[in-house]
């Protein structure tokens, strides 16, 4: 189990390694497993072995949280239109994904909140 939930995250942290941090609505596509399974290997080696290895901890809860940024591609579109409008190199078009990305950046917040508490809580 050890073995597998390390790859599991080892590969995970090269998706992380390619993205910009900075980025809302990351395509849930780019990710090399279910999110389901990423959050479980993560919160198996958070219980395994982090405890004794802060620093790993804090490597391992970051990517837990942040796993959040991940949502389905359709919805990181959304994001991706709604940016660009509001950064004045979108079209007029892409003016009516202003609001949807608003409120889907909003619940990429609310649901990083969630996984914080979890890992604290």
């Amino acid at each position: 189990m050890l073995a597998l939930a390390t790859r599991v995250v080892s590969d995970y942290g090269r998706v992380l390694a390619h993205v910009s941090p900075g980025v809302y609505g990351l395509p849930q596509s780019l990710l090399p497993y279910p999110k389901e399974r990423i959050r479980a290997a993560l919160r198996f080696l958070l219980h395994e072995i982090a405890p004794d290895h802060p620093e790993l901890r804090e490597g391992l809860a970051r990517g837990y949280v942040y796993l959040a940024q991940f949502i389905d591609d359709s919805d990181a579109d959304v994001i991706a239109r709604g940016a660009a409008f509001a950064s004045g190199i979108g079209t007029n078009n892409d003016s009516a994904d202003a609001e949807p990305a608003m409120r889907l950046i909003n619940r990429i917040k609310a649901d990083m909140e969630l996984a914080l508490e979890e890992l604290t809580g």
